[in-house]
């Protein structure tokens, strides 16, 4: 059977992104199948290796770059959805990597930190990311890497501010029947 190139997935099919003719040729869906297959790597790593997941791995991250921050900046800072991060963090505090201190003055807010079994977790796996990224990007030059670089964070930059300017109307509430309602919506025969 012959299949168009596209359909045969991404390896092959070097994507055309100033006219996208199949999903192949998206950003977004390219730079997710990159996540998928490299971030698995990471993900292996620390729930195999270490028993934390994904999630718990960039709290920690986070927490040992910046420090001490409120639970909504943490989530804010990662791609843990906000919905996840009461959760992940509970994890993480059973496991003692993080503590939870109430912000002087104001019993209702807090700040989360790493403990010291956090900051040794963290110095046992950053290496091991380090070395993923290392080899992910062991066939690009110096240059290219500083040009990749340099476009991330442009492309990073105009995704923001689109994210700003298009961000749509509340969400489709889950009480109201979420995106299975409006699904309906679009089903719906237009008189």
């Amino acid at each position: 059977m012959d299949f168009p190139k596209a359909s045969l997935g991404t390896q092959n099919h070097f994507p055309q992104f100033e006219s996208p003719q199949s999903i192949f040729d998206l950003l977004n869906f390219r730079v997710s199948e990159f996540m998928g297959i490299s971030g698995s790597l990471v993900t292996r790593i620390c729930e195999n290796e270490y028993g934390i997941t994904r999630e718990e791995w960039q709290f920690v991250a986070m927490l040992a770059e910046l420090n001490a921050m409120s639970p909504s900046d943490l989530a804010a800072r990662t791609t843990v959805d906000r919905s996840q991060t009461s959760k992940t963090l509970r994890g993480l505090m059973s496991k003692g990597i993080v503590e939870r201190q109430s912000v002087p003055g104001d019993r209702r807010k807090a700040k989360v930190l790493l403990t010291e079994v956090g900051r040794d977790l963290y110095s046992l796996i950053f290496p091991r990311v380090v070395q993923v990224h290392h080899e992910v990007l062991q066939d690009l030059s110096p240059e290219a890497r500083r040009t990749l670089a340099q476009n991330l964070s442009a492309m990073h930059a105009r995704a923001f501010a689109l994210a700003q300017r298009l961000k749509p109307e509340g969400a489709a509430g889950r009480r109201r029947g979420g995106s299975r309602a409006n699904w309906k919506k679009v089903l719906k025969p237009q008189p």
